[in-house]
């Protein structure tokens, strides 16, 4: 499971380069678009729009493991690993999880 760090988007600003690579982040703020760099691998976390919508972005790709990649601001979701796009069922299958988890998500998603 990816575990991300909440983080304000003046702050995730402050950050260097090697603190942005360290670990994933859940950035909240408006109109926050990433921009990625050729050949660099940048780890972000969850972008917040200001149109509601909340995306997960791993090494410039859409990419969850916990959950939906991308929520829409009317609660549709889709699911990402790798920035690959997957029904839930097969993003279910894909995952290096326990039947014991992969029931939990089954539960909470669907």
């Amino acid at each position: 499971m990816i575990k991300y760090t909440n983080i304000s988007y003046e702050n995730y600003y402050n950050l260097s380069d090697e603190e942005r690579k360290a670990k994933p982040y859940f950035v909240e703020g408006q109109n926050f678009y990433p921009w990625f760099p050729p050949g660099r691998n940048y780890i972000l976390g969850s972008i917040s729009y200001d149109n509601g919508i909340k995306n997960w972005i791993v090494n410039g790709q859409n990419h969850r493991e916990d959950g939906p990649a991308i929520i829409h601001s009317d609660g549709s979701k889709a699911w990402y690993l790798n920035g690959i796009i997957y029904t839930f069922e097969e993003w279910l299958e894909k995952l290096n999880k326990s039947d014991e988890e992969k029931v939990f998500l089954r539960l909470k998603y669907s």
